[in-house]
């Protein structure tokens, strides 16, 4: 079904969602000056601004916190933070999360656990130089573990999701990537991140503008009063959205920013 948009030439607050990896920044580099410029201008025209990705806020680089958000969305809707406040977090159980490290064990394949505080690697191939702690066990979240009293948001498997499919659903959602799978706590996204932030500010949905350019991008992108994919974005993803802009390497976001607002 085709959302109703309003007038976006309207003078009005609104609240604006950018994924990282891929839309404003990719592989740690930090973003390019024009896409800084760009949020910074809107912010400082009175719309506010969010960080809204899959990685985990341990997971975010100072080079894009820099550019100045007013809150995050990360761990794909998994912790939100408003301001200096955070409004929101989803754990993996604890439970949960012995059952996971122990099926990957078994399995070997290579996992990163996305936490709060701190990245942790479990079957991490010599390829990956991550300098993250090492999992040995479950053991290490257990109360006494090394690892004990620190949170986990969600995680990423690496390979196909084969058996281990059937330990993970329905407790847990799965995100395929291809070549790796991100999995959050049931009923974690993106969406659900954006209506909690939206709710807390009283801005309409129908004010709200998401820009993305993934699969774990759609919920929000469908959420959005206006959901903008990024150029050479997977069909799924350019079909979900309203419009299309340039690709990173063309700025896009600073594009769909300067036009929209």
């Amino acid at each position: 079904m085709e959302k109703a948009h309003t007038d976006t030439g309207a003078r009005r607050t609104r609240a604006v969602f950018l994924d990282l990896d891929g839309t404003i920044a990719a592989e740690d580099r930090p973003p390019a000056e024009t896409v800084t410029a760009a949020i910074r201008r809107v912010r400082s025209a009175g719309h506010r601004v969010f960080l809204c990705t899959g990685r985990a806020p341990s997971y975010i680089y100072s080079a894009v916190e820099a550019i100045g958000f007013d809150g995050i969305v990360a761990a794909a809707g998994g912790y939100i933070r408003l301001g200096g406040r955070v409004l929101y977090r989803r754990l993996l159980e604890p439970e949960t999360l012995r059952l996971v490290i122990e099926a990957y064990q078994r399995n070997g394949k290579a996992v990163f656990l996305e936490g709060e505080e701190n990245m942790y690697s479990l079957n991490s191939p010599p390829s990956y130089k991550t300098g993250w702690p090492a999992v040995s066990g479950p053991e290490d979240f257990a109360p006494g573990g090394k690892y004990a009293g620190q949170w986990v948001l969600k995680f990423t498997a690496y390979g196909p999701v084969g058996p281990e499919r059937r330990l993970l659903e329905p407790a847990l959602a799965i995100i395929e990537h291809g070549r790796y799978a991100e999995v959050v706590p049931a009923g974690v996204s993106k969406a659900d991140g954006m209506r909690r932030v939206l709710e807390a500010l009283g801005i309409p949905r129908q004010d709200s503008i998401a820009v993305g350019d993934s699969r774990n991008d759609l919920p929000m992108l469908a959420y959005a009063g206006i959901g903008v994919a990024m150029g050479g974005s997977p069909p799924e993803v350019l079909d979900a959205a309203d419009r299309v802009t340039g690709t990173l390497a063309e700025n896009g976001v600073a594009s769909v920013l300067e036009e929209l607002l």
